[in-house]
């Protein structure tokens, strides 16, 4: 095993273990802001022929109302390859007939951000709109601007979750 097949078995095996832990981590009392969370599906603006647009992917969100809360998760990237993230979230309180809010935060987000280049872990920020469908579902959107800084360039994508309450 080469060493970057170490850092990749070690990455994959600490997701899962987080996962696990966040699942069966959180009190019952907390079991309304806990979302089990399926990645479905990316939009990407440009090159989109050259992306995956569906990216199939599970998770797990603590999003409390008002309060700093988490979201840890895996899914199949734009390119096929196995991503990651991890990161912080805040989550505002309801509009438009309790169906609506937002989340703000930061998420490390370890996948291939270029086609044929090796994957790479970087902060991202993390504004989402969530919409409730259901008393238990909601639909997260989210996604990024294109962005060419500092010699890195990455393509504007909008990203879908499907949320489901797990109480």
């Amino acid at each position: 095993m080469n060493t970057t097949s170490i850092k990749q078995t070690f990455a994959k095996f600490s997701l899962l273990i987080t996962l696990l832990v966040a699942s069966f981590g959180t009190s019952q009392a907390q079991a309304a802001d806990g979302h089990l969370v399926f990645n479905t599906a990316a939009i990407h603006f440009e090159n989109f022929s050259d992306r995956n647009a569906f990216v199939p992917g599970l998770g797990w969100e603590y999003s409390p109302t008002g309060k700093v809360g988490f979201h840890v998760g895996t899914l199949s990237d734009s390119f096929g390859a196995q991503a990651a993230y991890l990161g912080v979230n805040y989550g505002t309180r309801r509009f438009i007939n309790n169906r609506v809010r937002f989340l703000l935060g930061a998420t490390a987000v370890y996948k291939q951000y270029h086609k044929n280049k090796p994957l790479e872990t970087k902060i991202v920020p993390f504004p989402v709109m969530e919409v409730s469908l259901t008393k238990r579902s909601s639909l997260n959107v989210t996604g990024s601007p294109k962005i060419d800084y500092a010699g890195s360039n990455s393509n504007a994508v909008m990203f879908f979750q499907f949320k489901l309450q797990l109480r």
